[in-house]
Order: structure tokens, then C-alpha cells, then sequence
């Protein structure tokens, strides 16, 4: 495998999602990690906001259907299509979702930089 650190990394980083871990969260994330949303509104969650929400972030299912990794030198970045069965503040947040993560290697580290989630089908994100 081409890029063995990195999906190690990319692993690491589903696996605290669906953990809800989050001191392990906390050693993936970079320290200018956003989560973006443009659609269905422009929304953007800082590092703290979306630790803050990962205790109530509730994944029963992810199936990843496609994912694309290029890397470049210290950069690189992670295109997935996944299907999501996930409970946030209490609300559904289930659908088909598109999301592209940029990472960047700093001291030999990956670390998630920016993620972009664009979900097809799963409508608002639910406000903290």
C-alpha cells in the first residue's frame, strides 16, 4: 500500500468518530481542524465545536461505498462516498454523504486538516 501511514491515519480517524473518542479525536484532528458544510447551508464548526459535538454524535452505521486518497508531498486528500445511519443532539442523520478530507503531515504525523461532508440525502445538520 502506497500510502500505508496515511490509512492508518484515515482508519484512526472513523474508528474516534464512531467511538465518540474524544482524547483519541483530539491526536487525529490538526490544530486548525473544521468541519465545512456548504450544503444544505453554510456552516462551518471549528476544532472545539466539533469535539465539543462528538460526545452526541452517534454513528449505527457506515458504509463506505468509494474512496479516492492522493497524497503529495505533506498534503493529501481523501474523496468518500458512504452511507450514514447516525443520531446527532438526538436528531436522525441518515443518507448518502460525499466527503473530501484534506490532511496534512507535520513531524512525520497525518493529521486531518479540513473535512467537507456534503450529505445527498440526509437534509440540515442539527444545531449544538
Amino acid at each position: 500500500m502506497p500510502h500505508s501511514d496515511l490509512e492508518s491515519r484515515i482508519s484512526e480517524f472513523q474508528r474516534v468518530i464512531e467511538a465518540r473518542d474524544v482524547g483519541a479525536a483530539d491526536g487525529v484532528l490538526h490544530r486548525d481542524y473544521a468541519l465545512c458544510l456548504v450544503v444544505p447551508s453554510s456552516v462551518v464548526f471549528p476544532r472545539a465545536a466539533w469535539l465539543a459535538t462528538l460526545p452526541d454524535y452517534v454513528v449505527h452505521e457506515w458504509s463506505l461505498q468509494e474512496r479516492q486518497v492522493e497524497a503529495d508531498g505533506d498534503v493529501a486528500v481523501v474523496l468518500q462516498r458512504g452511507f450514514q445511519r447516525a443520531t446527532v443532539h438526538g436528531e436522525e442523520r441518515n443518507g448518502l454523504f460525499v466527503v473530501s478530507d484534506i490532511w496534512r503531515r507535520e513531524g512525520g504525523v497525518w493529521r486531518v486538516w479540513k473535512r467537507h461532508s456534503t450529505p445527498l440525502s440526509a437534509g440540515e445538520m442539527p444545531a449544538v
